[in-house]
């Protein structure tokens, strides 16, 4: 009823506004603007902050809706954001960028790329975790044009590699192949991307990538994984998130429920509260047979690491009790908020803040992101990028050598890690 008589209100608003001078031209008013009536009456029915949402002004409702999605959101709102009719797709790869890790080029920018999807416009080209991308179309990269690596038409990217010279005992930039980068397209992302048995030191270490929790087929994909890790019975888990930017939370509940005791059966998973501080939605664990409650768990996080990702870790190490969780990498993108995509009549859609997203404690997920409890930078060592899975991986290194050892190695190969990966000097893909 009270949307119903606000949708009523805000229609005699623009009638009283719009009949003047005895010619009542409402109807090719809302003709012409309909497209953003849709939007602003959408977004004060599900918005977080629909109460921060003023009455636009007559000639505000005849911006792009693009512009005007984004003049009524909330000036804190960085998690809400629209989507065109028309999809650019993507080259499907994430990459890191900075300046010259080596240092011999200081003002030289970098895209080392990170992961590339199967069957992608970035696969498609040659381009693998570990290349660094210099130039795009003949012309370096900037920090500011690393968005032409995102999506967009045929292009073409120069690389370069690293070469170690024995006699002046250090490192050199060497010219690599220039490659065509295909138009980028709509790719479905990877969820579940690899899972395997490690022995190392006769411990059983189970490690599953999961860089989404979006698809159909991700419940199944990570039960059969985390199933044969319950059957071999491995003493530790490792769950590697560091390019995990979210998606669906009931996917990564059925993650959580192979980790918690029968105790924890019925309570909270993870809580939803829209924008009247009401309970919207409860997510309760429900505990399996065979499950791996107690093995030790570890997540590895990164910047990358978002939403629904942050969600399973951070209630997992509030649930897990006796039983603890170790996080190692560094610190996650910080979402506290769950955003839903609400599709238009017009070919566009919001995706619009609809609830804050309470971990299983009942406190708030924490919006400044979470704290590894094992700082592990995944760009401590680019003089050797393996592959992800690889023991020799940085980051699944120091995992592991935590694992068997009880800490981490004080020092890892050649481990190259300057100033220039600070600050502003390095950003990822997102």
């Amino acid at each position: 009823m009270k949307r119903a008589l606000y949708i009523f209100s805000f229609i005699a608003f623009i009638a009283t506004t719009f009949i003047s001078c005895g010619e009542d031209r409402t109807y090719e008013y809302l003709e012409m603007t309909k497209e953003n009536q849709w939007t602003y009456s959408k977004m004060k029915e599900v918005y977080l902050w629909a109460d921060s949402i003023k009455t636009p002004s007559r000639s505000e409702f005849f911006a792009t809706t693009s512009k005007f999605f984004t003049s009524i959101k909330f000036k804190g709102d960085n998690a809400s954001y629209f989507t065109d009719t028309v999809s650019l797709g993507t080259y499907g790869m994430k990459f890191a960028l900075m300046r010259d890790p080596m240092g011999m080029r200081p003002s030289k920018v970098y895209a080392l790329v990170l992961y590339v999807e199967k069957g992608s416009p970035a696969e498609a080209a040659g381009l693998e975790r570990g290349k660094w991308i210099t130039a795009v179309n003949g012309r370096s990269l900037s920090m500011s044009s690393a968005s032409q690596l995102q999506q967009g038409g045929e292009v073409s990217v120069a690389t370069e590699y690293l070469e170690y010279d024995d006699e002046r005992e250090r490192y050199f930039w060497i010219e690599g192949d220039t490659l065509k980068l295909p138009q980028s397209v709509d790719i479905d992302a990877c969820n579940v991307c690899l899972d395997t048995v490690y022995t190392v030191r006769d411990q059983k270490i189970g490690y599953l990538l999961a860089n989404s929790f979006s698809g159909d087929d991700f419940t199944a994909k990570a039960e059969n994984a985390l199933a044969r890790f319950a059957a071999e019975d491995v003493s530790s888990v490792i769950i590697d998130l560091r390019y995990n930017s979210g998606g669906s939370l009931s996917n990564a509940l059925a993650v959580a429920n192979r980790f918690v005791p029968s105790t924890a059966d019925s309570t909270p998973f993870c809580t939803l509260k829209g924008n009247g501080g009401e309970v919207d939605t409860v997510y309760n664990y429900k505990a399996v047979q065979d499950n791996l409650s107690d093995k030790k768990l570890y997540f590895i996080i990164g910047a990358n690491t978002k939403g629904t990702a942050e969600v399973l870790v951070n209630s997992l190490n509030v649930s897990r009790g006796a039983n603890e969780v170790y996080i190692i990498g560094e610190k996650s993108a910080g979402a506290n908020v769950m955003v839903e995509k609400i599709e238009s009549p017009y070919g566009f859609a919001i995706n619009p803040a609809t609830a804050y997203v309470y971990s299983s404690d009942g406190n708030e997920l924490p919006a400044t992101g979470i704290q590894p409890d094992y700082a592990v930078d995944e760009l401590g060592q680019v003089a050797h990028i393996y592959n992800l899975g690889s023991e020799q991986e940085y980051v699944l290194y120091n995992t592991l050598y935590l694992i068997t050892n009880g800490a981490l190695p004080s020092q890892v190969a050649v481990k190259v890690r300057p100033a220039l990966f600070t600050g502003n000097e390095r950003s990822f893909s997102r």
